[in-house]
């Protein structure tokens, strides 16, 4: 507030929101994206870690909640190196989606060299975790390991300007860039967290970044469409 990033009303609705018993916005956002006709997919921690924590069986009701709205859902996996626990979270959300063509997007998108190989060969079908946090973005076309396709994470909420403005002039340059690139796809992370008034910077920059890509023609489309697509090309 003190940085003149938001004001003293957006200031005192953070405050308040250790004191609320609601901490997530996925109907909101989902009612938000079916509006547009956005086919986002939301991912789902099977593991706690880094500020991470809710019980499983909380989770499960929520992936059924999106599943029956039509919407894609993943793992928001916690570990990256030990293929023992990464089985084990592929497993349990295995068990609660009873199938096994889902995706992983890792919590705060950490990697090392071998982290990929590991998810391909715990039976992901794709992963999104790779991302640049030092350049803020990553402009790269999707790749495959082994029977996984990786889709690089091109523009994530947290990594953009410290104003509104300042979001929607870094996002414009991001995807100027990458059709300048010729880049099939691109990836965007958007937190439903972040979907109230008490981000206003954030809730406003979605709910601009949807109506822009629109009138920019710019098309929507889901990861296992877009594998689909990948692989009959």
């Amino acid at each position: 507030m003190l940085k003149g990033e938001y004001g003293f009303k957006e200031w005192i609705r953070k405050m308040l929101i250790p004191f609320h018993h609601k901490i997530n916005f996925i109907e909101e956002l989902i009612n938000f994206d079916k509006k547009y006709g956005i086919e986002s997919t939301f991912f789902f921690g099977m593991a706690t870690g880094l500020g991470m924590s809710y019980r499983q069986e909380y989770a499960k009701g929520m992936i059924h909640y999106v599943e029956k709205q039509g919407f894609d859902v993943g793992v928001h996996t916690i570990d990256i190196s030990d293929i023992l626990k990464i089985r084990k979270e592929y497993t349990d959300f295995k068990e609660i989606v009873l199938r096994q063509d889902f995706g992983t997007r890792v919590h705060y998108v950490r990697f090392n060299d071998d982290t990929f190989e590991k998810f391909a060969e715990a039976g992901y079908i794709f992963d999104t975790s790779e991302f640049d946090k030092k350049q803020g973005y990553l402009i790269k076309a999707p790749y495959k390991i082994g029977d996984m396709w990786e889709f690089p994470l091109t523009i994530m909420d947290g990594y953009l300007g410290k104003s509104f403005e300042l979001m929607k002039q870094d996002t414009i340059k991001i995807i100027k860039e990458a059709e300048e690139q010729n880049m099939p796809y691109v990836t965007i992370l958007f937190h439903d967290r972040l979907y109230t008034q008490a981000y206003s910077r954030y809730k406003n920059w979605y709910e601009w970044l949807i109506p822009y890509l629109i009138d920019n023609n710019y098309e929507f489309i889901s990861y296992k469409k877009a594998i689909k697509e990948l692989e009959e090309s």
